[in-house]
């Protein structure tokens, strides 16, 4: 058997035993994953966290946390874009803001996450988008001030913590965009 088809067969069994319930198998396909993962296996670990127990999650969530392979940034974004699971999606954003990875180029991206979701989305947001670095480009700020007034017509169901949580992104928002001019969201009134 060629080496790369061992490999694969050895990948498989990994990430098999990583949709186990057993904390001794889900360590030993994290650690397998860890030296010889790669950003298309990560699906199938954002999968695995779906009705785990809580300490399978935070092995995951935590394993999901070291990633330094800045090609695993796109795969965080496509899983999040697109998984309906919110207890999901917290999971993840969690191990995002736990992250050293550059989530910097998708600013907008958090700010409509945050206003799409509940509370806990919504802090996990700004808790990314603190984190980041920057400087943004205009039109990342641009954008992100349009969804923001888009949240703000809509006037939305919210609660009262979610609502602050929305205004800390929007001062956020507004402090990176400092020189710009086109200031559509926040007006001195």
């Amino acid at each position: 058997m060629s080496t790369a088809k061992k490999s694969d067969a050895k990948s498989i069994e990994m990430l098999q035993k990583l949709a186990l319930q057993d904390i001794s198998s889900v360590t030993e396909a994290l650690n397998y994953l860890r030296e010889k993962g790669k950003a298309q296996h990560l699906t199938a670990v954002f999968e695995s966290l779906k009705g785990a127990e809580r300490s399978k999650q935070q092995l995951i969530v935590g394993f999901l946390s070291d990633i330094l392979d800045t090609s695993a940034v796109d795969t965080f974004i496509d899983f999040l874009e697109n998984e309906p699971d919110a207890e999901t999606r917290k999971l993840v954003l969690a191990a995002i803001w736990n992250s050293k990875l550059p989530f910097d180029a998708h600013l907008p991206f958090f700010v409509m996450l945050a206003s799409q979701g509940d509370f806990l989305e919504a802090l996990d947001c700004l808790t990314i988008l603190e984190n980041m670095s920057g400087p943004f480009e205009e039109a990342q700020l641009l954008e992100a001030q349009l969804l923001l007034k888009e949240y703000l017509e809509e006037k939305a169901p919210q609660t009262d913590q979610k609502a602050q949580i929305m205004s800390e992104i929007a001062w956020f928002v507004k402090e990176q965009n400092e020189g710009i001019d086109a200031d559509l969201l926040l007006d001195d009134e």
